[in-house]
């Protein structure tokens, strides 16, 4: 554990950028000591099974590729570890960081001096431990929540693009936030012109404007970050308005523009989103299909063994 303030070198003009600009700054996650090896093993040991997430990929996955899920069985922490570093795996503890009282410490402390730095209050917080393979990647998305990156071990670039209708259309959003889909958005190969490339090392964050698009490719070594997605008053409306005209798109035919929408009656619209996800909920939740397809195997190629009837040529159709 670190006394220090857990963000370092947050800009001095950082809470005026924030929310419409790309901002770097320094996290000392790595001096608690809770990304180690050793570490990550009992934590992967430890943490619910169900909220453990494993899949694979091509290798530099182009930003239109998605991802194959699969299973670790009865693999001790140390084995995932080891199979994660020298296989073609990605590895998440699910909201590990908000919810394993070790790890919880810390990111209350550093959740709390983000909320400082930015002089954004802090509705609700989880975040990730991601643990990935050389030249594995996370195809080209949109989070439904404001979202930023934590790096602590390893090399990786995070490209994002523009937050406009040629590359997030506000349909392909509202499928997001309605779960008709996992958070991946339409990709068009001309798209790859628009990217900002951001290369984190060893010890560097990065946050971005809600609903900003991207994709994530790591260099060759094991990568160990802490990926967070949150909540603030103002992402709340933004996300009550695409919730809301998301609904009533598809309900009433309609043809709203969430993107013109006036601030001022935003809290309508996050009011009636938090209605009608209790009393119309949609019918389709895409987070409860996601097929296993490979089980991890140290002894297998890439650590990955294919169950029957699946294999590489699934990539492009893995839910």
């Amino acid at each position: 554990m670190t006394e220090q303030s857990l963000i370092a070198n947050w800009p001095a003009d950082g809470k005026a950028r924030y929310g419409r600009e790309i901002i770097r700054f320094n996290n000392r996650l790595a001096e608690t000591g809770l990304f180690s090896d050793e570490a990550l093993a009992a934590l992967l040991d430890r943490h619910p099974r169900d909220r453990r997430d494993f899949c694979t990929m091509k290798k530099n996955p182009p930003p239109g590729e998605t991802w194959i899920a699969g299973e670790a069985n009865d693999l001790s922490g140390a084995e995932i570890v080891q199979a994660v570093r020298t296989g073609a795996l990605w590895a998440s503890c699910r909201g590990a960081m908000a919810t394993d009282p070790v790890y919880k410490v810390e990111f209350d402390k550093i959740m709390g001096e983000f909320s400082k730095a930015t002089g954004q209050p802090i509705l609700s917080a989880t975040a990730s431990v991601l643990i990935s393979g050389p030249l594995m990647g996370i195809f080209f998305h949109c989070d439904p929540a404001e979202t930023m990156l934590f790096h602590i071990r390893g090399t990786k670039t995070l490209n994002v693009y523009p937050r406009t209708d040629d590359y997030i259309p506000e349909t392909a959003l509202e499928a997001i936030l309605l779960k008709e889909n996992l958070s991946d958005a339409p990709w068009r190969d001309e798209m790859a012109a628009g990217a900002i490339p951001v290369t984190l090392n060893p010890g560097e964050s990065v946050c971005w404007p809600l609903h900003g698009p991207h994709n994530v490719i790591n260099g060759p070594d094991l990568n160990v970050s802490v990926s967070v997605e949150y909540s603030t008053p103002s992402s709340a409306m933004t996300n009550g308005v695409f919730y809301t005209n998301g609904l009533l798109r598809r309900r009433l035919g309609l043809k709203p523009t969430s993107r013109k929408t006036p601030t001022a009656v935003r809290p309508l619209y996050w009011i009636a989103a938090k209605a009608l996800k209790k009393l119309a909920p949609p019918a389709y939740n895409a987070e409860t299909v996601h097929p296993r397809q490979f089980d991890i195997d140290l002894s297998a190629p890439d650590n990955i063994r294919w169950r029957p009837g699946c294999g590489p040529q699934t990539y492009n159709r893995a839910a």
